[in-house]
């Protein structure tokens, strides 16, 4: 996952492992402690995205959404992690798309909010791509989506040389609307991957977009239950 974000953000934590009511989960965070991806020891890797496309409706008492991954990485399946959404506080949420992983059960859903209606929607066990702009959303997925559709022709599609190579992309061209995004008053923030090896669940991270430099990944691993 790239993080696309305002370059006047504070820059986040890199993750680590935590305790969510008794449960092993990894995540980076935000400064105030909320995050945006997350695995926990059920195999349940949670991440979200802002919802461009639907107008934010001002609301009293917005709350921020990086409360919604650390709520769900309770959750053991994906059945758990939908009953767990309304629950919280939705009402005071701008909207979001949150995609959820389940190993155990091969199987993928996203859950959509557009502050009057949550929608789940099952997808089918693939490789998929996912993507969010705040500046023309259509034209960013439209662009990315025909880069993605041609980098899996190459040799090694799929693999993790190749998937750090695609969020490093800047096909077809350096800026809003390339995979590593790069606007004036936005950018490529962060990386982070999600791998299970055996029996452990591996994130790694890596501060700022991986087309700056070549530092080692910041690397945290959990046991899976």
């Amino acid at each position: 996952m790239n993080r696309d974000e305002s370059v006047s953000r504070p820059v986040a934590l890199v993750p680590e492992v935590h305790f969510n009511d008794g449960r092993p989960c990894v995540y980076p965070s935000e400064p105030a402690g909320g995050t945006w991806i997350g695995l926990n020891d059920a195999g349940l890797c949670l991440a979200l995205i802002n919802w461009y496309a639907v107008p934010v409706r001002p609301v009293n008492g917005t709350i921020s959404r990086g409360t919604i991954v650390k709520a769900l990485l309770k959750a053991r399946t994906l059945d758990d992690s939908y009953s767990t959404l309304p629950l919280l506080p939705l009402n005071r949420l701008p909207p979001f798309r949150l995609i959820a992983i389940a190993l155990r059960e091969h199987a993928v859903a996203e859950f959509r909010w557009d502050q009057d209606v949550l929608l789940p929607e099952r997808k089918r066990w693939t490789a998929n791509h996912w993507f969010s702009s705040g500046l023309d959303e259509s034209l960013a997925q439209a662009k990315r989506g025909e880069v993605c559709l041609q980098e899996w022709k190459k040799p090694h599609a799929g693999e993790l040389q190749w998937l750090r190579q695609l969020h490093k992309s800047h096909l077809p061209e350096r800026g809003a609307f390339s995979i590593c995004m790069h606007r004036e008053e936005a950018a490529t923030v962060s990386y982070t991957e999600i791998e299970i090896a055996d029996s452990f669940g591996v994130m790694r991270y890596h501060p700022g977009p991986l087309c700056y430099g070549s530092a080692d990944l910041i690397e945290r691993t959990i046991p899976l239950a």
